[in-house]
């Protein structure tokens, strides 16, 4: 009796049929037959990527991804776990087929498979879709935020539009693939990120929560460009973000990283894109997004500005003493400025009120305040201005910049004719992206420059020798002006090989490998010629044969200005670096340029310099390229 009881408890509840058995042999005979394992979308939902041994794997570490212990690296054993999934005996939300909507999708319409055979009711799945209820889709670009190695160069991820609620942000959502890191910062934040140690996941998020992370909390731009998806193919999209809940893939700042992970999602959204193929080794998300629009329909895009966008724009229509009310009132005693703005005009009252609710929220978003300082400064503001009622306080609107369609492509080629003073010599450059300052911003950051992979070449005749000149491995620079509501200082950060000219050695051996930072502060002036001046504190250190002690670390300062009129953009800089460590020899090096646009993708550049008491002058043509 023991046995026949623990032999019943064994058993499962319900077992297959005969005729269920026959039936699963005959679907998987048919997989086999039309090799479908073999078709291209089915190895796009699993993400499979063929290597050098040309064999199959899918890069998803969360095994929760695959139907077979061996899915990962073989696309026929998943598919046949795939048919054996229709045979699951359990909760119908527990089933393969409620977990992967879309591949069961597709693998019913490659079988043949009527709708009501193993028919399965997914609660969990369709509450979902329910609940986000999308009507369209868009692409959203978030603009590059310089102050987070991960988002240098912006940020891409999908707005789904609820039905019937347009302009209603709070109620959308959005599909965002982001590295889930951990607490570290700084260096070890960085490397991680470029070794793929941090595991990357999809998620749908309120869309509310992004404007806060990015226009609020990063002060960054948001545009968001149509897709114009049809509906049979918004419902593809959303049966596989389900799926996507379970899979994780190692990010890579440059490479797989959240606007990558885009393009193989989209293509299984619309199959004749195919824009995964088109990104291999450098992955940009301004490059990603002009790639998705321009297989999309053209559309007018949506811009939401910055909220320190928004408290400019209002300041620039204040007088001098209602900007000085609005300072009081955020940062100085707010209860004798209350005071004297009771005799205000009803309308200029309100200006300053909302001009000054608005700036705390900039400064709580920024962290220079805390919520309770917030709260305490802002209801005040806002139990005034409510009995004004409607006023005309602002007028006009903010000026919409370039978007990312209008900018320049984000790789830089170039050629250049160089005087020297023993004869002429010839340079090629190439830069993988993305910006110098003497570069057109349009669509860009405007005062900054973010350089990856710039690397020039020169060949002089007289030697006749070919070395490489410079190449740099990152350079991020930002110039602010200084702005007392902001007080945001100006920064420099680069690293990379350069010739170290003032040493006096032959052309093309004085290669040493330097890093340097600096900060400081920036200075606009206005009107047809705008110019920025700015002075920073600079540390240097370089590495390398050509120096005494092979090594030297000092400091300095290097100051310049960058003009712009139009379609010429000039830069006049100096710079200073005291050695106190290694090879003490000071450098002295400056440079003047002016760059001339032609035309989106194209740039002619007059260049003067020095470094110690070698001196070039050189003209050089530029073209942009979409990697």
């Amino acid at each position: 009796m023991l046995f026949l009881a623990l032999l019943a408890a064994a058993a499962p509840a319900r077992s297959v049929t005969p005729d269920q058995e026959l039936r699963r042999l005959d679907l998987r005979q048919s997989a086999q037959k039309a090799e479908a394992w073999k078709d291209k979308y089915w190895r796009r939902l699993l993400y499979y990527e063929k290597n050098l041994l040309g064999r199959y794997r899918s890069p998803s570490v969360n095994r929760n991804f695959y139907l077979s212990k061996w899915g990962n690296i073989n696309p026929r054993l998943e598919l046949e776990a795939a048919v054996d999934g229709f045979f699951f005996e359990g909760p119908d939300d527990d089933s393969p087929e409620c977990r992967f909507p879309e591949r069961y999708h597709w693998l019913r319409e490659k079988l043949g498979l009527p709708q009501d055979e193993f028919s399965r009711r997914c609660k969990d799945f369709d509450d979902w879709k329910a609940a986000l209820d999308t009507e369209s889709v868009s692409l959203l670009f978030a603009a590059g935020y310089l102050n987070n190695p991960s988002t240098l160069y912006g940020h891409t991820f999908l707005r789904l539009h609820k039905r019937g609620a347009s302009g209603a942000d709070l109620l959308d959502y959005t599909v965002n693939y982001a590295a889930t890191a951990d607490a570290e910062s700084g260096l070890f934040f960085a490397l991680k990120g470029l070794l793929g140690l941090y595991p990357g996941q999809f998620s749908t998020i309120p869309y509310y929560l992004k404007i806060q992370e990015y226009h609020n909390l990063e002060n960054r731009d948001l545009w968001g460009f149509p897709l114009y998806l049809k509906p049979a193919e918004i419902d593809r999209l959303l049966r596989h973000c389900w799926e996507l809940g379970k899979a994780a893939f190692p990010y890579y700042f440059f490479t797989r990283n959240c606007s990558w992970q885009l393009m193989p999602l989209l293509d299984i959204v619309k199959p004749e894109l195919d824009l995964s193929r088109r990104f291999r080794y450098w992955v940009i998300p301004s490059d990603t997004a002009k790639a998705v629009l321009a297989g999309s329909l053209p559309g007018v895009p949506d811009w939401r500005p910055s909220l320190w966008k928004t408290v400019e724009w209002k300041r620039s229509q204040l007088s001098e003493p209602e900007k000085a009310s609005v300072l009081e009132l955020a940062r100085g005693d707010q209860a004798a400025e209350l005071k004297r703005l009771e005799t205000a005009p009803a309308a200029a009252k309100a200006a300053i009120l909302e001009t000054a609710a608005d700036y705390l929220s900039w400064r709580f978003y920024a962290r220079r305040i805390g919520k309770a300082e917030l709260d305490g400064r802002t209801d005040p503001l806002l139990a005034l201005r409510a009995p004004l009622g409607p006023q005309v306080t602002f007028t006009g609107g903010l000026a919409r910049p370039p978007s990312i369609k209008q900018a320049h492509e984000s790789m830089k080629v170039g050629v250049g004719l160089v005087g020297l003073k023993n004869g002429p010599a010839y340079d090629f450059v190439w830069r993988y992206a993305i910006q110098d300052l003497l570069d057109d911003p349009s669509g860009y950051l405007p005062d900054a420059a973010l350089e990856m992979g710039a690397f020039r070449l020169r060949y002089e005749k007289r030697p006749n020798r070919l070395y490489l000149k410079d190449a740099r491995l990152a350079r991020v620079m930002s110039l602010n002006p200084w702005d007392d509501w902001v007080r945001r200082p100006s920064w420099e950060i680069a690293a990379g090989v350069e010739q170290a000219d003032e040493t006096r050695r032959r052309p093309g051996s004085s290669a040493i490998w330097t890093m340097n930072a600096g900060s400081g502060l920036a200075a606009q002036w206005g009107g047809p010629l705008r110019q920025l001046w700015y002075v920073l504190a600079e540390a240097d250190s370089g590495i390398g044969g050509a120096l005494e002690s092979r090594w030297r670390a000092g400091a300095g300062v290097k100051a310049g200005v960058l003009a712009e009129s139009g379609p010429v953009r000039a830069l006049v800089e100096a710079r200073y670096i005291s050695y106190a460590l290694g090879d003490t020899r000071p450098l002295w090096a400056g440079s003047a340029a002016a760059s001339v646009r032609l035309a989106k993708d194209s740039s002619l550049r007059l260049d003067y310099s020095w470094r110690g008491k070698v001196k070039e002058a050189g003209v050089y043509y530029h073209h942009f390229l979409f990697p």
